[in-house]
């Protein structure tokens, strides 16, 4: 029973993996995670950003959560590159949308609305910027 149990357990921790797209007018955005689902505090989530404009792609390990302050709810992700010293933060906002916000000190952060799209339209849209 008890390995029944543990079975399903990691079964649903597994499914409940996975990732989410979103597009701006300039990115096509993938956030992967190996995170349980209602995690509030896994920083393992990956961003990749591909650029509309010229189909460069960056990838970042690792992100910090962002938790409403009231909700206690995860409404985002900061991604820090280390190499460059930009900052990406997809985060939504107090009416459900998302926002990305790239920063880069001591300069102006850049700000685009973000909406989720499918995972089909995300792969359609990347295999076209890639040609």
């Amino acid at each position: 029973m008890r390995f029944k149990m543990l079975f399903a357990l990691c079964v649903s921790m597994v499914f409940s993996y996975g990732g989410a797209a979103f597009e701006s007018d300039s990115y096509l955005i993938w956030i992967s995670s190996r995170c349980p689902e209602q995690s509030t505090t896994c920083t393992s989530v990956t961003y990749n950003q591909t650029s509309k404009s010229n189909g460069k792609t960056i990838v970042i390990e690792g992100g910090e959560p962002i938790v409403g302050s009231l909700s206690k709810n995860l409404i985002g992700y900061t991604f820090y590159d280390l190499q460059t010293k930009h900052s990406y933060e997809l985060s939504m906002d107090l009416d459900g949308f998302y926002m990305l916000y790239i920063r880069r000190y001591p300069k102006p952060s850049t700000k685009e609305k973000v909406k989720r799209i499918s995972d089909n339209d995300y792969q359609a849209k990347l295999a076209k910027i890639r040609k």
